[in-house]
C-alpha cells in the first residue's frame, strides 16, 4: 500500500509540474503579446503621403540659402498658365504660394538674396519694385555681407486658399512655414514657425504674388 500511495504522488507532482510548465508558458506568450501590442500603439505605422503639423528638421547646407532650384521654376512655369478646372487651377495656386513661401523666405547674408532675384518673374511689377527698392535693402542693413553669419531656410508645411475671387483674377493663400534661423554657425539653428499671407493677381493666364506678410 506504501508503495502505490508513493506512485500516485509521483504522478500527482507530475502532473502539477506539468501544470505549471503550461501556465509559465501561457504568462511568457501573454506578456510577449502584450508587450508587441503597447509597442504598435506608441509607434504607428506613419502614412508618408501626410504631412506632419510640425513638419521635419532638415540639415542645411551653406548652399541650401540661396540656392537657384531650376525644378522649383520649371514646375512654377509649367503649372501657371493654361486651362484648368476650378479645383485644378486651386492646387496649382496653392502649390505656387507654397513655393513662392520657401524660396521667397531662404536667404544668408553670403549669398546677395538671390533668392529674390529667382523670383522676379512670379511677382507683379508693384511687388517686384516694393522687393527690389526696399525689402532686398533692409535685408542687406540687418545683415550685411560682411558682418556676423546670418541665414534662414524656409519650408512650407501647408496651404491654405482663405479667398478667391474669379471676377477680379484675386486669390489670398495663407502658407505655414517652418523657418531655421542660423546665425553665426549652422550648428545651432533656433527652429520657429510662422505664416506668411501671400495675395495673387491672375493677368494674362499667370498668376503672380502682389503681395507678401509674414504673420
Amino acid at each position: 500500500m506504501p508503495e502505490e500511495l508513493k506512485q500516485n504522488v509521483k504522478k500527482s507532482k507530475k502532473y502539477i509540474w506539468l501544470i505549471l510548465i503550461l501556465l509559465l508558458l501561457l504568462l511568457i506568450a501573454a506578456i510577449i503579446y502584450l508587450i508587441l501590442t503597447y509597442q504598435g500603439k506608441i509607434n504607428p505605422i506613419e502614412n508618408t503621403n501626410e504631412v506632419s503639423d510640425t513638419g521635419t528638421i532638415e540639415p542645411v547646407q551653406p548652399g541650401d540659402f540661396n540656392k537657384p532650384d531650376g525644378g522649383v521654376v520649371s514646375d512654377l512655369v509649367a503649372l501657371n498658365g493654361g486651362e484648368d478646372t476650378d479645383q485644378e487651377e486651386i492646387s496649382n495656386l496653392l502649390f505656387i504660394a507654397s513655393s513662392f513661401a520657401e524660396r521667397f523666405g531662404s536667404y544668408s547674408s553670403q549669398s546677395e538674396y538671390q533668392n529674390l532675384d529667382d523670383l522676379e518673374s512670379f511677382m507683379t511689377v508693384d511687388m517686384n519694385s516694393w522687393v527690389t527698392g526696399q525689402y532686398k535693402g533692409d535685408l542687406e542693413k540687418a545683415h550685411p555681407e560682411f558682418g556676423d553669419y546670418y541665414g534662414i531656410v524656409t519650408k512650407a508645411i501647408s496651404a491654405n486658399m482663405e479667398s478667391k475671387n474669379d471676377q477680379f483674377d484675386q486669390a489670398v493663400v495663407m502658407v505655414k512655414t517652418q523657418r531655421q534661423e542660423f546665425v553665426g554657425d549652422l550648428n545651432t539653428p533656433n527652429v520657429f514657425y510662422q505664416n506668411i499671407k501671400l495675395e495673387l493677381i491672375k493677368s494674362a493666364d499667370q498668376w503672380k504674388v502682389d503681395g507678401a506678410y509674414w504673420q
